[in-house]
């Protein structure tokens, strides 16, 4: 039995002993097929997730510094980086803002308490331009301040 590949899209002879086979024996395919993999399993496996974690911790005390000098070695790599760090902070900024649960919504009032003002436009990157407000309520539904008097 012929079936396409997931990543490739060629067409392959499945193995009878793989059942459901996705993907193609290609060595690109199955890095593939091992992403898809991996990504299911640290978003569903807890465990997993954990060992995963504590795995890349153990690593990194092992190997100090090496991406330090992984940037220095690969300068391309950084610029790389840098230019895609500022157009996800493009595309956070931009009009598709999404919403969240305890944003103000018509029905609700701002009680009194300290808040974060972030820019929603302009060239920022991380929160260097982010203020601490402290708002106090007044009073709560006098008309003349409901009418903008």
């Amino acid at each position: 039995m012929e079936k396409a590949c997931l990543c490739c899209n060629r067409r392959f002879t499945v193995h009878p002993a793989v059942r459901n086979q996705l993907y193609c024996g290609d060595a690109e395919c199955q890095k593939a097929r091992r992403r898809t993999w991996q990504k299911e399993k640290l978003a569903n496996d807890d465990v997993y997730r954990q060992n995963q974690a504590s795995a890349q911790k153990q690593w990194q005390s092992r190997n100090r510094g090496y991406w330090s000098e992984y940037r220095k070695r690969n300068p391309a790599y950084t610029e790389r980086n840098r230019i895609g760090q500022m157009e996800r902070n493009r595309r956070k900024r931009s009009g598709s803002i999404i919403a969240k649960m305890d944003e103000h919504g018509a029905e609700k009032i701002i009680t009194s308490g300290r808040y974060k003002l972030v820019p929603v436009c302009g060239a920022m990157i991380a929160n260097m331009d982010e203020l601490i407000v402290e708002i106090g309520v007044i009073s709560r539904g006098c008309s003349a301040a409901a009418n903008g008097a």
